[in-house]
């Protein structure tokens, strides 16, 4: 009895690690996702890989504070994973928010479904562009992988956080600026250029009345950028993805 009592506790472990992942993770911790749908589809998945995790895993004891902490242990790894990967995601958001204050669009915003906050559209287009660019490159698969392979460096029970993996993790926490700016970039340097250009002709013509041309200019200029910029925003993207998912490599290993 006891046998299958472990096996079964077990199970529910690496249940928890896969809710935890879903819970943080982009795109499957989105809000418009109902809580049902997330617990069935973690306990999907933990059913599959159980037979592989409980093979190699451990024998655990039964007591409850011992349990208490494998849970907690199990909420730390799944967590950081989903967390690692929702900065980059938080890095695209914040690069549209920087681009609707330089365009004048901050005032109009719209209702975040993920973080359940207001955001400026700008944000919020970028925000879905990055979903289907994550989809297509199989970032949602990926998620999966690194919560199975999370259990070769970090078993049942295994958890050590070490200096080094908090330190990764504030570095990579850093990279949502490093992100926006490089998103944004097209799109901010030709703003910045178009002001200077206004700067200048205020100088030269001072009967021109600069805010009122300057705000229709800075609007159509973005947002003639902001399309002609997309192909240069999925290939940053991409190599902004493949940084990452190799960060969360290193930081599973270093857990």
């Amino acid at each position: 009895m006891t046998f299958y009592a472990e096996k079964f506790v077990i199970f529910i472990l690496v249940f928890i690690r896969m809710l935890s992942m879903f819970l943080t993770a982009p795109l499957y911790g989105n809000n418009g996702i109902p809580a049902q749908l997330k617990i069935w589809g973690a306990a999907a998945v933990a059913f599959v890989i159980y037979p592989l995790i409980a093979a190699g895993s451990p024998s655990i004891s039964l007591d409850l504070g011992s349990l208490i902490v494998l849970a907690l242990q199990e909420i730390v790894v799944g967590s950081v994973i989903g967390f690692s990967l929702g900065i980059l995601f938080d890095g695209v958001t914040y690069a549209g928010e920087i681009l609707g204050i330089a365009m004048g669009l901050s005032i109009s915003s719209v209702i975040d479904p993920q973080n359940g906050v207001n955001v400026p559209v700008i944000g919020q287009f970028e925000y879905i562009v990055a979903v289907f660019i994550f989809l297509l490159l199989n970032g949602h698969l990926y998620l999966l992988q690194a919560v199975k392979m999370s259990y070769n460096a970090v078993p049942i029970s295994g958890l050590k956080v070490s200096g080094s993996a908090v330190n990764l993790i504030v570095n990579m926490t850093g990279m949502v600026f490093v992100a926006a700016i490089k998103i944004g970039a097209p799109v901010i340097v030709s703003l910045f250029l178009t002001d200077v250009l206004l700067g200048i002709i205020s100088r030269m013509v001072p009967q021109v009345n600069v805010f009122f041309v300057g705000m229709p200019l800075s609007v159509g200029i973005g947002l003639f950028m902001l399309m002609a910029s997309l192909p240069f925003f999925v290939v940053v993207f991409e190599k902004l993805l493949n940084t990452f998912e190799s960060e969360v490599v290193q930081l599973i290993g270093l857990m």
